[in-house]
């Protein structure tokens, strides 16, 4: 049997990193298993979903790299298929109309709050024929009495719920938009779906879907439910403690696959090994080692995990990614080896390279004191003049010259170092001098340090 699995998201707002993180898992699974991997959109939510929520997911997703073999299935263009189908369980006796208002309802449970009980709908309306013409209704799920449920999952071993336990819930709403549980169940049998990987809060609704998988003679899937991811506090993620969308994290500076490396980490393990290539994680990736364990979310490593990837990175690959137009004649090459070595996201890449930009470049007023004295303007002219007679290409001489200069003058490399990287980059936050000299070359370093000199 060829595999198949899904991805399910509802428009209801940005992708958050529990819903990508079970996306990874499926996603990895399918492509091991040579499957089918589905996107299907969940947007019986009418009052929540909204396009713009759409349009993100699906830009979140394609950024993220994980493309969907079929797709993108709305469910909301089938309403009517599923109403087909819920009035045909009506046909067969397990499925009824139901006509009793949400005030009804509401009394109900508010006189089960004041007797400390459980609120369970009481079947009014099970075998009642009496429906009366023109008023709203929904459809209910005829459950079972004195049945147990029993499903496996491959996380959590074989599960039992006793039917008495549910009450006859609802599968098509009053306005004509199908339920959760029910269009999930339809969607996956006609798909057929193989593998259903989740998040544990679905738990509690597999055992109404295992029932909607019988009543139209349907296999259901092999399910498997991760653990949730928690915040440090090991709370539920919300963003009081860490949770952003894909998006913010694209716009700090995160590579994809760092997002898509930590996050499959989370619950899931290959030996000790931390960082993974996309091609690996699927070559690698085993159902058997996810964990029901809780996953706690840092941000902190995975900024450590983002560091690792800038630096495995082609440098061909990385200029495509940071959108910095270089100057002519700047060493790009080793402008990108340097400064990817300890950058954590593409922002402080960029931000490093800002020297790299212009032929020319203004120095902060807070620097003016560390540079403006005559003899720091001295010292600095006597090196130069140094530097424009060696092959700044190669980093030894660089060095050489230096250590020659700073010997010869009786100095400490930060006497001269540290005027000329601000003459050279417009800040004390740069690579090193050397390799900061060798980046922008004999004509640009001339430059910059005469423009200093006749300031």
């Amino acid at each position: 049997m060829n595999t198949v699995t899904r991805f399910a998201p509802s428009p209801t707002g940005s992708l958050h990193l529990g819903a990508v993180r079970t996306a990874i898992f499926n996603y990895l699974y399918t492509k091991k298993e040579k499957g089918k991997f589905i996107l299907r959109i969940e947007d019986t939510d009418q009052e929540r979903s909204s396009q713009s929520s759409l349009n993100q997911i699906l830009e979140s997703l394609k950024w993220l790299g994980i493309n969907h073999d079929e797709g993108p299935l709305i469910q909301s263009e089938k309403l009517e298929h599923y109403r087909n189908i819920a009035h045909e369980l009506i046909d067969k006796d397990l499925a009824y109309k139901c006509f009793m208002t949400n005030n009804e309802i509401e009394k109900l449970k508010e006189v089960a709050a004041k007797e400390k009980k459980i609120y369970k709908y009481p079947r009014t309306w099970r075998n009642r024929k009496d429906h009366p013409e023109g008023s709203s209704y929904v459809i209910r799920f005829k459950t079972p009495d004195n049945h147990d449920i029993i499903f496996k999952d491959t996380l959590r071993g074989t599960i039992k719920v006793d039917s008495n336990n549910l009450d006859d819930f609802v599968i098509i709403k009053s306005d004509g938009y199908p339920t959760y549980n029910f269009s999930t169940v339809i969607d996956d049998a006609e798909m057929g779906v193989t593998n259903v990987i989740r998040g544990e809060d679905h738990l509690s609704n597999t055992s109404k879907q295992i029932l909607i998988f019988g009543s139209l003679q349907k296999e259901p899937p092999i399910f498997t439910h991760v653990s949730m991811i928690l915040g440090k506090d090991k709370s539920k993620l919300s963003k009081r403690n860490g949770s952003k969308s894909i998006n913010d994290f694209k716009m700090e500076g995160i590579l994809p696959i760092s997002i898509l490396n930590y996050l499959a980490r989370l619950g899931w393990s290959h030996g000790d090994q931390e960082i993974f290539t996309l091609d690996e994680m699927i070559r690698l990736f085993d159902i058997k080692n996810l964990t029901k364990s809780p996953a706690i979310f840092d941000e902190n490593k995975l900024k450590w995990v983002n560091a690792q990837h800038i630096k495995m990175l082609d440098n061909s690959e990385l200029l495509k990614v940071i959108d910095v137009v270089f100057c002519e004649k700047i060493n790009i090459d080793l402008a990108l080896s340097v400064v990817k070595e300890k950058a954590k996201d593409l922002l402080s890449i960029k931000e490093s390279l800002k020297f790299c930009q212009t032929e020319s470049i203004k120095i902060g007023d807070e620097f003016k004191d560390e540079i403006s004295n005559e003899s720091t303007k001295k010292l600095i002219s006597e090196f130069y003049k140094r530097v424009a007679d060696i092959d700044t290409s190669n980093i030894d001489e660089i060095k050489d010259c230096m250590q020659s200069f700073l010997l010869e003058k009786d100095l400490k490399m930060k006497e001269v170092a540290l005027p000329l990287r601000i003459i050279l980059t417009g800040s004390k936050n740069s690579p090193g001098i050397f390799e900061i000299i060798s980046i922008l070359g004999r004509e640009i370093f001339i430059k910059r340090v005469e423009d200093y000199i006749q300031s």
